[in-house]
């Protein structure tokens, strides 16, 4: 057994002693609370409230919108390897080390794997669009439809969203 304080009051004024059970059904409850937190912040690509609208205004006109979700760092890595350009080290024995990252390409690809699928198909996967354009894929879609500042806009968003901006105080208050 295992003696609680009665809520509201200290500990030396008033207790009441708890049965194995009442202690086992506790630590149930806050398990059951503990993995509904768990599997929340794990679908957090799934979830509609981490989404934000993107919306591509220019001359006072609203001319599309998407939604991005955020990204885990697996995605920004994939992004970031798929970008760069890789060369075999003279001084390191043949090991391929990178030489250099095609930044337009990698803020592009984020883009469109931040872009939630439902609007990816209907914008970056556009067919009629790549056709008109000349375009092979979805990521060079995102190329010409934004321009670098709506790009960089974007891809700030999206680091804004995935974690990367949160200070100490926001992490514990989340």
């Amino acid at each position: 057994m295992s003696t609680r304080a009665t809520a509201g009051l200290p500990r030396d004024m008033e207790t009441t002693t708890a049965t194995e059970e009442e202690l086992q059904a506790e630590a149930r409850a806050n398990e059951d609370d503990l993995l509904a937190g768990l599997l929340a912040a794990a679908n957090y690509k799934a979830d509609e409230d981490e989404t934000v609208e993107i919306v591509i205004n220019r001359n006072k006109k609203d001319l599309f919108s998407f939604r991005i979700h955020p990204l885990s760092e697996d995605d920004f890595n994939r992004c970031r390897k798929r970008c760069t350009k890789y060369v075999k080290s003279k001084t390191q024995g043949g090991i391929r080390v990178p030489e250099e990252v095609d930044t337009v390409k990698y803020r592009c690809m984020l883009i469109y794997e931040a872009t939630v699928p439902e609007d990816r198909a209907k914008i970056w996967d556009n067919k009629k669009l790549w056709k008109a354009k000349d375009l092979a894929t979805g990521v060079e879609a995102v190329d010409i439809l934004l321009k670098a500042g709506e790009k960089n806009a974007i891809c700030e968003k999206l680091d804004a969203i995935s974690g990367y901006e949160l200070t100490e105080e926001e992490v514990a208050k989340n």
